[in-house]
């Protein structure tokens, strides 16, 4: 089981990484894109409660896997959905955050994350994979803000 510290400060860290996959798409977006993200990395954790059927810390994080909706299925989903509400840019923060929280559960010892639920199942994928995807993902933003700004 994961420390107090690393439980209590989870919330913090997948709003940090999910505003730094992001940053890059403050200048032709505006600041909005940040609640976007952080709004979107907070609220995949509810399927923890959910799956948990308790708001209780202590059973939220005794699951045995993460809920399948901690996929990049879902993510993509979310994604979708957002870019028809509030268009392209917030829809990719939205997905950009959603798969950074992804990868930086996949990354640690705690329970399996289903990451590419269906197709395969939980598992964890280190912290070296989480690195490089979460760079991945503030490569991309950095591409669609130059993309962005240049049609505009």
């Amino acid at each position: 089981m994961a420390s107090r510290v690393q439980i209590y400060t989870d919330p913090l860290q997948h709003a940090l990484i999910a505003s730094l996959v992001v940053a890059p798409l403050v200048r032709p977006a505006g600041p909005r894109v940040f609640a976007t993200a952080v709004a979107a990395a907070l609220a995949i954790a509810i399927d923890h409660a959910v799956a948990a059927r308790s708001v209780r810390v202590r059973d939220t994080t005794a699951l045995s896997t993460r809920p399948r909706t901690h996929s990049l299925l879902t993510a993509l989903g979310a994604g979708v959905a957002v870019t028809r509400a509030a268009g392209p840019v917030h829809g990719w923060a939205t997905f950009g955050a959603l798969a950074s929280h992804l990868l930086h559960d996949a990354g640690d010892h705690a329970a399996p994350t289903p990451v590419l639920w269906p197709l395969k199942p939980a598992r964890q994928l280190g912290r070296r994979v989480q690195i490089a995807g979460t760079a991945a993902l503030v490569l991309a933003s950095l591409a669609i803000s130059r993309a962005t700004a240049g049609s505009s």
